[in-house]
């Protein structure tokens, strides 16, 4: 199944940071999960139980049309005195998922997404989507060797032309890649889903808005995307967007 997000803003909070909330520029696994459950109006330690029940497989695209910094006053947990925290905003993001498992659960995962249960929303509650459910993908996964704005598991060997750099301008970041290792289970608290800690962690790399190519195949969908019009975002220029499955 493909699901398309869009909205206004969005934030994926990178774990372990205060002071200043750094965003990751896709969600993250947990998020998808998350997002999931909203659509079948399920809490989160129900949501990750039937996720790995179901045995699904997803995979993420896509990017924001820019980011800006938001200043937060929020009470802290630990004393009434309250703190400043800059939390990073993503602007207009536009985001392209794939769900893969088997066809029943996929149905079940479509019904679902075209009347969600709970609002769906980017990261925080107040960053709500807009979700199009497109044509279910009725293929096998694929081996996909060419990347851009997307995420995969692990560290893998990335293959980076030479004119994808502008060496005159200092500020060319080129195909940019970022490395986190964020959680991908959850520990609850005597079964309340509020109080969790993370239980299990994994390697991840997100690959910027140029293409590279990976040393070894990753298996996952093209599928492809309506051309875009102005007052949209366009990352994709060749119509077609690869999206690599997630081995969790």
């Amino acid at each position: 199944m493909h699901i398309e997000l869009s909205g206004l803003t969005a934030s994926f909070r990178v774990p372990h940071m205060y002071k200043y909330h750094r965003s990751l520029p896709l969600p993250s696994y947990t998020t998808i999960v998350g997002i999931f459950g909203a659509a079948i109006g399920k809490d989160m330690q129900t949501s990750q139980e039937l996720f790995k029940h179901f045995n699904l497989k997803v995979g993420v695209a896509g990017a924001s049309k820019s980011r800006y910094n938001d200043t937060w006053r929020v009470l802290t947990t630990k004393n009434s005195e309250r703190d400043v925290v800059e939390r990073e905003i993503l602007f207009k993001p536009r985001y392209h998922i794939i769900f893969y498992g088997e066809e029943k659960i996929i149905r079940f995962c479509e019904k679902y997404f075209k009347t969600p249960v709970y609002p769906i929303s980017l990261g925080r509650p107040e960053d709500l989507a807009n979700v199009v459910v497109h044509d279910a993908i009725e293929q096998e996964p694929e081996e996909l060797k060419v990347l851009c704005n997307t995420v995969i598991s692990g560290t893998p060997t990335i293959y980076v032309e030479n004119t994808l750099f502008d060496v005159e301008d200092p500020t060319d970041l080129g195909p940019c890649t970022l490395l986190y290792r964020l959680p991908v289970n959850f520990k609850f608290k005597d079964g309340f889903s509020y109080e969790r800690t993370a239980d299990n962690y994994r390697d991840f790399t997100f690959i910027g808005n140029r293409e590279v190519k990976i040393k070894n195949y990753v298996q996952g969908f093209q599928v492809a995307i309506e051309n875009e019009s102005n007052d949209k975002i366009s990352f994709f220029s060749s119509g077609f967007l690869n999206i690599p499955l997630l081995e969790i």
